[in-house]
């Protein structure tokens, strides 16, 4: 017998056994659902230096290694209008150069030390923070605050380190351009948000110079305003000593006012209405279809995931292809986003049926069985991240403001009701509040404009400004 009809012969068998059960339950009424096992608490500890440096610790023991993060708050929302891109520049720039005992490190030095640890030292950015990530041995953690404290209290930032991180950020604009899976959302963010959103261009990044650099890291790689971040098997206590002895003589003089940034402006933007437009992107690697529409302020995140995930669903059950799908908060309102990459022949028929169901499943009755669901599902992602990557599950949430409901999950999914997340969902994907983006090569405009109507071409100057 091979492992083909053993297979088969253990599915009959299952089946057999089933049999009973439903005659017993009728074929209409399934069996009961098991009760789900209870969701383990996520207890955070923290503390706070008296220099205003807050430390965070997920205890996890016997865990092998230890995650620890150096949170700030200098995202891309704090780009300085004019200078779009000053901040993932001056975060590029840290590990490019910085002292130890008065003695330079240079960039091949940072790099290693980070390999020693166990993994590369990771650099990332997001709306609202910028981050470094380390992981190391428990007995390691000490080496890897130490390499955290120098990245930050003595970063060389010559201006050689600006130069060639202005020239590789240029030559990603120049790839984002091409490319309509990386240029959609930035694209779909304009076009939600208007001038409010900042976009990196040549021009801004042209501008920017060695004292804009030092002026942002003084105004937001400062104590008060940065979380240390520990996931791994050791106690408060430990963290915070860890953070004693390399951070508390972190001072920093006070920055003068930050220049007018993105964030002021978007907190009062009002998104913009319902419109569909086509970049065209000759040559471009694929064709990316984005639709969105605003969710109203003030919408807790919780009921925001659940409405995204009962959307989701109901999406990849009507409509063809691997659709993403996100919500994301900047400023005041929230742009839900729906996107898929397609080949130009399907583009026609994607956009006439995306437009005949999307508000109709927007509008369906949220049932008790379609709220169990979403609960299940929205669960299930946050069960995921505190598996998989607790740290970047937890350094998300402080970024956003949100850690009380990250931490209160579980019990913040149960309390909502499907009446609550059926005013949402009728709320959104109206015609009238739905905009449309098509990017990239799809042929000639005529059928997707007779698919979706009132499509108009747009250009990379009049979506990006540049």
């Amino acid at each position: 017998m091979n492992r083909r009809e053993l297979m088969l012969g253990g599915a009959l068998m299952t089946g057999a056994t089933a049999l009973p059960v439903l005659a017993q339950n009728g074929f209409d009424r399934p069996p009961e659902a098991p009760q789900a096992p209870a969701v383990p608490a996520l207890t955070l500890e923290q503390a706070k230096l008296p220099n205003g440096l807050r430390v965070l610790v997920l205890p996890r023991p016997g865990a092998a290694r230890t995650q620890v993060r150096l949170i700030g708050e200098g995202g891309w929302l704090r780009d300085p209008t004019g200078k779009e891109g000053l901040a993932e520049v001056a975060l590029s720039m840290l590990a490019q150069g910085a002292k130890r005992d008065g003695e330079a490190m240079e960039s091949a030095d940072i790099a290693y030390a980070g390999d020693l640890l166990g993994k590369p030292l990771a650099l990332e950015i997001g709306a609202a923070s910028a981050e470094i990530a380390l992981e190391a041995l428990p007995d390691q953690c000490d080496d890897a605050v130490n390499l955290l404290a120098d990245l930050t209290q003595r970063p060389a930032l010559a201006f050689e380190a600006l130069e060639h991180m202005r020239s590789r950020a240029q030559d990603a604009l120049v790839l984002r351009r091409a490319d309509a899976q990386l240029l959609a959302p930035w694209a779909a963010r304009r076009a939600f948000w208007g001038r409010a959103q900042p976009v990196q261009t040549a021009g801004s990044l042209k501008r920017l110079k060695r004292e804009d650099v030092l002026a942002f890291h003084r105004q937001f790689w400062r104590p008060e305003r940065s979380t240390l971040l520990f996931v791994g098997d050791l106690t408060l206590e430990a963290a915070k000593g860890l953070a004693t002895d390399f951070m508390a003589e972190w001072r920093v003089p006070k920055a003068a006012p930050a220049a007018p940034g993105a964030a002021a402006a978007l907190a009062t933007a009002v998104p913009a209405p319902g419109s569909a437009q086509f970049l065209q992107l000759p040559q471009g690697q694929g064709c990316q279809l984005v639709v969105q529409s605003p969710v109203p302020r003030g919408t807790p995140p919780v009921l925001r995931a659940l409405a995204r995930e009962l959307m989701h669903q109901r999406v990849a059950a009507k409509l063809p292809g691997p659709w993403e799908s996100e919500i994301e908060s900047l400023g005041g309102a929230s742009r839900w986003s729906f996107s898929v990459t397609l080949p130009v022949a399907a583009v026609p028929e994607h956009l006439a049926l995306l437009r005949e169901q999307l508000p109709l499943l927007a509008a369906e009755p949220v049932t008790a069985e379609d709220l169990a669901m979403a609960q299940a599902l929205a669960l299930g992602d946050w069960q995921a991240g505190l598996a998989e990557a607790p740290d970047a599950l937890i350094a998300s949430a402080v970024a956003r403001n949100e850690l009380d409901d990250c931490v209160q999950w579980p019990q913040r999914i149960k309390a909502v009701s499907a009446p609550v997340l059926q005013l949402l969902m009728g709320s959104s994907w109206r015609d009238n509040r739905t905009q449309l983006l098509l990017l990239g090569d799809a042929g000639p405009p005529e059928p997707a404009q007779r698919a979706w109507p009132g499509l108009t071409l747009a250009t990379i100057r009049a979506v990006i400004g540049e």
